[in-house]
């Protein structure tokens, strides 16, 4: 029997749909992106062009990319409000690709063969934890708000941790740091992608009850896959500090 319950307007079956569709297409544009980074990864290191910007380029090229990484996502913000909905897109297809090289990078620190383990390792992780978030009738509005303060820490050891590896006196502490903040990575990711998840669906039940579309359904759709992106590529890196076999 079809549920005819009307809310502003549009029948729950109705609603429903364009929620699941609305959601549906978050995740299709966040896939798209890990598939651009894993893309532009592949085509650096068969091509030898990641040996090229490492070793000629230096520490300087890998800073110059996490500084363009930054600068990119500093973005974001202002281009969602400024309803530039073509350019945010945009916008997160070119930080998927510059993600891309800092993926590049990681292949020249740990085998192949581990790094593809992690990645579905972290694909099956994400997705638990993504579909986790999704149904629970629980908020997880504490977990949000822990893990972003966590979140924080998360950045201060990673930034800590690439200014003593320029100092030599300090390498024994550097593996010791590296685990801390792989567990650490870990634990703040796994809770934010159940919270942000939850989020996603809320949002997108929210809108669709509302009727809302145009470029606020692509600012939503973009914004909401940035998010998600950014929870797994983290999730990955961190459970690689962790499980990652080195050359």
């Amino acid at each position: 029997m079809q549920n005819t319950d009307v809310i502003n307007g549009f029948t729950r079956d109705s609603v429903d749909v364009r929620a699941s569709a609305l959601i549906s297409g978050v995740y299709l544009q966040m896939t798209a992106g890990v598939l651009l980074t894993g893309l532009v990864a592949y085509a650096l290191v068969v091509t030898g062009l990641i040996d090229v910007i490492a070793f000629q380029g230096g520490r300087a090229a890998m800073w110059g990319v996490i500084i363009l990484q930054f600068g990119t996502i500093m973005m974001f913000g202002p281009l969602a409000a400024s309803q530039n909905a073509g350019k945010l897109k945009a916008l997160f297809f070119f930080y998927a690709a510059i993600t891309g090289i800092t993926v590049g990078y990681v292949t020249l620190i740990y085998t192949m063969t581990s790094i593809l383990n992690v990645f579905f390792s972290a694909s099956l992780a994400f997705s638990g934890l993504a579909m986790f978030g999704h149904v629970t009738k629980r908020n997880l509005g504490v977990v949000g708000t822990f893990c972003l303060q966590a979140l924080w820490m998360v950045i201060a050891m990673s930034l800590i941790q690439a200014v003593l590896s320029y100092f030599p006196s300090a390498s024994g502490i550097i593996p010791a740091m590296n685990t801390m903040t792989g567990l650490l990575g870990v634990v703040v990711f796994s809770g934010l992608t159940a919270y942000e998840s939850q989020a996603v669906r809320q949002s997108a039940y929210s809108m669709a009850d509302r009727g809302i579309g145009g470029t606020q359904v692509s600012i939503y759709t973009t914004s909401s896959a940035l998010t998600m992106y950014l929870n797994f590529v983290n999730l990955f890196f961190s459970l690689l500090r962790l499980f990652g076999r080195r050359r």
